[in-house]
């Protein structure tokens, strides 16, 4: 304590020794910055890391159990192609895991067993070993890991086509509704089968948005058979009856509480137009003529709204439109007054927001979507418009789902369900990049898949619809990778008749609640595998040893410790300082440190106050620098956004870093930085320490006169 009070008393900054005082505080701020730096930067490094591998991992598992060569040339999976009661094909992993039978082979009934085939692999009973079943029962051998569970997983080719149907968005001088675009997407992709029980997937799922709320709802009128391979340009619709039970099914999973108008505007019907009103707009010229009349929300809204339409090419001017009895005249500056023809349309502009509400009943005898009605209330300007209109020319513009089963993609208690639609077909999950590339939830389609027949192949088509979105994250085939439940896969993957000895289309994908088990489950199933002579027939991988994260995950560790190395040498660097400070406060110093010497400090005293001296200046320049990185990484994305406007562009590509940063702090990020400093600081103080205890007190006080 002596020393630690003597080192504290130093470091006091005094008027007598500018000079070390000023070195003392440039030592600590040049710490400070170097630890503010490498904690901020090894937090959101490791933040990225651990997002990475967690989607790396999302669609896969961090440990999976796949079939060797001597799995598929074993009796064990051979013996279903030469066996009646196994339907002479090969069974996968799910197949063999629900059979009755091990051994299906009936030597009664089936053909000999081939000579070259390897012989039964027999236990200690004399019975068939069941392969997949073992396997099963080492899983659930496996101890000490929280939330251990398994799904077997299998992999197919396919062909996705989907049609895209879209309201049109040109703003065009006349007012109609019912304007819709058409176009094809084809695409060769990977099938996979989806697994609810995948706690991870919700990080991977992107969220639904308004417009696919809105194409789902747009669709909901026409039947899945405009979505065959030519996809005719002729939509065939729902009868009323099924149409109603359809509606009265999404509006229970949505309850509009708010519609918008569509980017073309919203024709107002009659009805609502107050019996007075002043209203500032816009007039859509043409040949000196107004036809058409937009009217903004908000008055102070119509000199965007005239930019607006001005840069689409049309020539507009602002108006004045007075409404009284049903008499409708515009007024400008430019133009003389004008009375309107009485049936001339006003349009609400585009994207505007107001207050809805459904009327149940209206579902009851609807036909079409548009006969829907709502009761609307609907603020303009200084009006506020107030009554029932259709659904037509209108989009919903809120939402709040109510605990139901929505037809997309969601969670229900632990395990998310990809639903189907008996009346439209099979939901499916797509990667992000079809989203990227226009595709919306509700849009439909098919997939294709040839199967074998007497004398061809066919083409045979499973109808389906977007049921949600997922990232796939840096995984190679994640852009075409689709998931969709087992049933579906299998199917297809039975057609295929691929040889599963080439390629990694079956296995079983082991789950668990951390990542840092994966090594002991590994261990823990070699173990027991051994022990039921099935170690030969499997490959037991970690998520670091994945042939398309191996390589990945070696990078990021090299980079890591090429960092850390840097580090480590901006530390240093940081911390010399110290030395010249020290070896300045030494020389101040002489005379007390005789003084000291001569009151019976031992050398081992006065070296230990001046390496604490240097230690306490790295532990203060440490506890600054970590307190301005957990602010910074607190208003981290806040600062990223200032930085990103200021230079014009995203700073990080979302495709790579996420919407967000990570701004968690890392714990191993800040013992390093703490570790580091406080002993390169303690090491820095050793030079002057050595000097100062190499001073004789004799010669300090004769060379200062005492």
């Amino acid at each position: 304590m002596f020393e630690l009070s003597v080192a504290c008393k130093y470091l006091i900054p005094r008027r007598r020794q500018l000079s070390v005082s000023i070195i003392s505080l440039i030592s600590v701020l040049v710490i400070a910055l170097v630890v503010w730096l490498i904690v901020v930067f090894f937090s959101v490094t490791d933040g990225l890391e651990k997002s990475w591998i967690h989607k790396l991992t999302a669609l896969t598992a961090p440990v999976r159990i796949t079939p060797t060569d001597a799995y598929y040339n074993s009796y064990y999976y051979q013996i279903d192609n030469v066996s009646e009661a196994a339907n002479y094909s090969s069974k996968t992993i799910r197949e063999k895991r629900e059979a009755s039978l091990t051994d299906p082979y009936d030597p009664e009934v089936d053909e000999e067993v081939p000579s070259y085939w390897a012989p039964p692999d027999l236990d200690a009973h004399g019975s068939l070993k069941d392969l997949v079943k073992l396997v099963y029962t080492s899983l659930e051998e496996i101890h000490g890991v929280p939330g251990l569970h398994s799904q077997d997983f299998e992999l197919t080719a396919t062909h996705i086509r989907l049609k895209l149907i879209r309201s049109s968005t040109a703003l065009h001088t006349h007012q109609g509704y019912g304007n819709t675009t058409q176009s094809a997407l084809s695409y060769p992709a990977y099938l996979g089968n989806f697994e609810g029980n995948n706690r991870n997937l919700g990080q991977t799922l992107l969220p639904i948005q308004e417009r696919d709320l809105n194409n789902f709802l747009n669709l909901i009128e026409f039947t899945a058979d405009e979505t065959n391979e030519e996809f005719e340009n002729e939509r065939k619709m729902f009868h009323a009856e099924a149409l109603q039970k359809r509606l009265h099914r999404f509006f229970q999973v949505i309850t509009v509480k708010q519609l918008k108008t569509r980017t073309t505007g919203w024709s107002l019907p009659r009805h609502l137009w107050p019996a007075h009103a002043n209203w500032e707009a816009v007039a859509i010229l043409k040949d000196q003529q107004v036809i058409r009349i937009i009217i903004p929300q908000h008055a102070q809204q119509r000199v965007h709204l005239q930019k607006e339409l001005e840069e689409q090419g049309l020539t507009v001017l602002p108006v004045q439109i007075r409404l009284e009895e049903g008499t409708l005249t515009a007024t400008s500056p430019q133009l003389p007054e004008q009375i309107l023809p009485p049936r001339f349309p006003l349009t609400l502009a585009g994207g505007t927001s107001f207050a809805a509400q459904l009327n149940s009943t209206s579902i009851d005898n609807a036909k079409r979507l548009q006969d829907v009605r709502f009761e609307v209330e609907i603020p303009i300007q200084n009006s506020v418009l107030t009554g029932q209109v259709f659904y037509r020319g209108l989009e919903i513009a809120a939402d709040s789902l109510p605990q139901a089963s929505p037809p997309w993609i969601h969670q229900e208690q632990a395990a998310f369900v990809l639903p189907k639609d008996p009346e439209i077909g099979e939901g499916v999950l797509l990667p992000k990049s079809f989203r990227d590339a226009g595709v919306l939830i509700g849009d439909r389609g098919s997939l294709s898949y040839l199967a074998p027949t007497a004398s061809l192949l066919q083409e045979q088509l499973i109808p389906i619809y977007v049921a949600g979105f997922y990232d796939p994250g840096i995984i190679p085939i994640g852009g075409k990778f689709i998931l969709a439940n087992q049933e579906i896969t299998s199917l297809i993957r039975a057609s295929h008749q691929q040889d599963d000895k080439t390629a990694t289309t079956n296995g079983i994908n082991v789950r668990f609640d951390k990542l840092e088990h994966a090594d002991q489950v590994k261990t823990q199933l070699m173990q027991a595998f051994k022990a039921k002579g099935i170690q030969r027939y499997w490959t037991i991988e970690t998520y670091r040893e994945y042939e398309f994260t191996k390589e990945i995950i070696k990078e990021l560790q090299s980079q890591k410790n090429l960092f850390m190395l840097i580090a480590l040498v901006i530390i240093v660097v940081a911390c010399s300082n110290i030395i010249s400070m020290l070896i300045i406060l030494v020389n101040d110093k002489k005379m007390e440190i005789g003084i000291l010497r001569s009151m019976g400090a031992s050398s081992k005293s006065i070296a230990l106050i001046f390496g604490l001296s240097g230690a306490a200046i790295g532990v203060l320049g440490s506890v600054i620098g970590i307190l301005g990185a957990i602010l910074t990484l607190r208003y981290l994305n806040v600062l990223i956004g200032w930085l990103s406007r200021l230079q014009g562009h995203d700073m990080f590509n979302a495709s790579f870093y996420g919407q967000v940063l990570p701004h968690e702090l890392s714990f191993e990020a800040l013992s390093f930085v703490l570790a580091a400093t406080v002993f390169i600081s303690l090491l820095a103080g050793i030079v002057p320490a050595i000097k100062a205890c190499l001073l004789r007190p004799s010669q300090i006080l004769r060379t200062t006169g005492g």
